[in-house]
C-alpha cells in the first residue's frame, strides 16, 4: 500500500504517523478524489479503539495520510512473540475489536473494513486499535478494472474471493479467523498454493481448534467462532454488537483473565432489575466449561479503621427478641425494686415504739 513514517506536527509538537500511499495508486484524478472523501469521511470516524485520521491531503502528486501516533505492538507481533494466547486474552481482544466494527458499521453508510488481520490490529496500553478502516474500499476504487479482490487472502471472507457483494459480515468472518488464530496460534486455513487457499476459504469448514487450545474454553466462546466462520453471510451473527453481547459473559473482569486462570463478569442488569430481577454472574475457572449463569458468594464487608470508629460511635442496633426481653428484665427489676422499698418501708414503720404521754413531776 505504501510507506509509514514518524512525523512530528509543527505547531502542536505531537508525533503522528504519515502513510504515504503508492505513487500508481494515485495516479487518476478519480483515485484521488476518491482518497481524499473516503479520508474525510474517516476523520469523523472518533472511537477509543480505532486509529485516529488526523489530516489526508496530496503532495506532489503523492496521497498522505496522517494518523495519531501508536506506541504498542501489533497482534502480529504478539503472536510472534508468544504463540496461541489465553482464551481470556483473546475474548479480550476479540471484544474491543467488535467494539470498533460497531462503531464503523453504525456509520451512514457503513464503513466496512475489508482487510481485517492480525497486522492492522495495534495492541496498545490503552487497549486494541483497529487500523487502515476504510482504505481496503479506496484501494478496490483504484484498481478498477483489475481482476481480483483486495486484502489478504487468508483473512478474506468467501464473498470476497467472490467478488459477490459485501457488508459488515465480511468484517465479522474475518474476525472469527483473527479469533481462531488467537486460540490456536495458528489460521484456520493453510496451504502454500493460494488457489487452493482460496478454495478452502470458500468450501472448507474450519478445523476443530487443537485440544489445548479447547481445554477451558468455554463452549459460549466456541459456539461463537463456529458462527463467525460460517461461509453464508447470513449464518454468521447479525451484527458486531451481538459479537459483543455473546463475549460479554466470558470477558475477564479487572484483568483476573490475563493469566486465563479466573473470568469473572458481571452484566448489567436489566429494566426490571428494580421489581426484584438480580443480574446474572457468570465465573469461569480453569479447566471449566461453564455456561450456565452461577451466583457469586458474597464477599464479607471490609472494616477499615474509620469504619470501625463510626461503628462503635453509631447507635447500637439490637434484634427484636432482644429488645423483648430487655423490655421484660426491666419491668422486672422495677418491680422488684418497687416492692422492696415498700417493703422495707413497712417493716421500719413497724418496729419504732410508740409514744408514751410525756409525765409531769411536781
Amino acid at each position: 500500500m505504501g510507506k509509514v513514517y514518524e512525523a512530528e506536527e509543527r505547531l502542536s509538537r505531537r508525533r503522528v504517523a504519515l502513510k504515504v500511499l503508492r505513487p500508481e495508486l494515485g495516479r487518476s484524478e478519480e483515485a484521488r478524489r476518491r482518497f481524499l472523501d473516503e479520508m474525510t469521511i474517516l476523520a469523523h470516524l472518533d472511537h477509543p479503539n480505532i486509529v485516529r485520521s488526523l489530516a489526508s491531503t496530496e503532495v506532489d502528486g503523492e496521497l498522505v495520510l496522517a494518523l495519531e501516533f501508536l506506541d504498542g505492538e501489533t497482534l502480529r507481533q504478539r503472536l510472534v512473540t508468544r504463540g496461541r494466547l489465553p482464551w481470556t486474552e483473546a475474548v479480550a481482544i476479540t471484544s474491543e475489536v467488535a467494539a470498533a466494527l460497531t462503531a464503523a458499521h453504525g456509520q451512514e453508510p457503513p464503513i466496512v473494513h475489508r482487510d481485517l488481520k492480525p497486522e492492522n490490529l495495534m495492541l496498545t496500553p490503552g487497549g486494541v486499535k483497529v487500523m487502515d478502516f476504510g482504505i481496503g474500499k479506496v484501494l478496490q476504487a483504484m484498481r478498477k478494472g483489475t481482476t481480483g479482490s483486495v486484502g489478504t487472502l487468508a483473512y478474506m471472507s468467501p464473498e470476497q474471493i467472490d467478488a459477490a457483494p459485501i457488508d459488515h459480515r465480511a468484517d465479522l468472518y474475518s474476525l472469527g479467523l483473527v479469533l481462531y488464530e488467537m486460540l490456536a496460534g495458528r489460521p484456520p486455513f493453510q496451504s502454500e498454493s493460494p488457489r487452493q487457499l482460496l478454495e478452502m476459504q470458500c468450501t472448507a469448514p474450519p478445523p476443530p481448534l487443537p485440544d489445548e487450545a479447547r481445554a477451558g474454553l468455554p463452549r459460549g466462546v466456541e459456539r461463537l467462532l463456529s458462527r463467525l466462520l460460517a461461509k453464508a453471510p447470513d449464518e454468521r451473527p447479525a451484527s458486531a454488537h451481538e459479537v459483543i453481547a455473546a463475549l460479554e459473559p466470558f470477558a475477564a473482569a479487572d484483568g483476573a483473565g490475563a493469566s486465563g486462570s479466573v473470568s469473572l463478569s458481571i452484566p448489567a442488569p436489566s429494566a426490571g432489575a428494580g421489581n426484584g430481577a438480580s443480574a446474572g454472574v457468570h465465573i469461569t475457572a480453569r479447566g471449566s466449561r461453564p455456561d450456565l449463569p452461577v451466583q457469586a458468594p458474597a464477599a464479607p464487608p471490609r472494616m477499615d479503621t474509620i469504619a470501625l470508629v463510626d461503628r462503635a460511635s453509631g447507635p447500637r442496633q439490637i434484634g427484636t427478641r432482644r429488645a423483648i426481653g430487655l423490655v421484660i428484665a426491666l419491668c422486672l427489676a422495677t418491680a422488684a425494686a418497687t416492692y422492696l422499698v415498700r417493703t422495707g418501708w413497712s417493716n421500719d414503720k413497724r418496729e419504732q415504739p410508740a409514744p408514751t404521754a410525756p409525765t409531769t413531776t411536781r
